[in-house]
């Protein structure tokens, strides 16, 4: 697993993800394996945030919507 925290542009239907950009290259999600909320104090900034766990076409991803948009979280192995 690999700690990334970096934006990414996400497409959603209903505020669920089906594909996002990052780095240049298209990640198609083919499943939503998880979803969570978590609250709390992040870099001195009080976040909501919304977790997806996202099997894509290039692996297992970790994305989450916060308060300064879209990020990829993790990258799975």
């Amino acid at each position: 697993m690999k700690l990334m925290m970096e934006p990414i542009d996400v497409s959603a239907r209903t505020a669920t993800p089906t594909a996002f950009c990052w780095q240049g290259r298209l990640f198609e999600v083919e499943n939503v394996l998880e979803t969570w909320s978590a609250r709390g104090e992040w870099w001195g900034h009080e976040d909501q945030r919304e977790y997806y766990l996202l099997m894509t076409t290039r692996g297992v991803m970790e994305i989450f919507r916060g308060r300064e948009g879209w990020m990829l979280s993790r990258i799975y192995d």
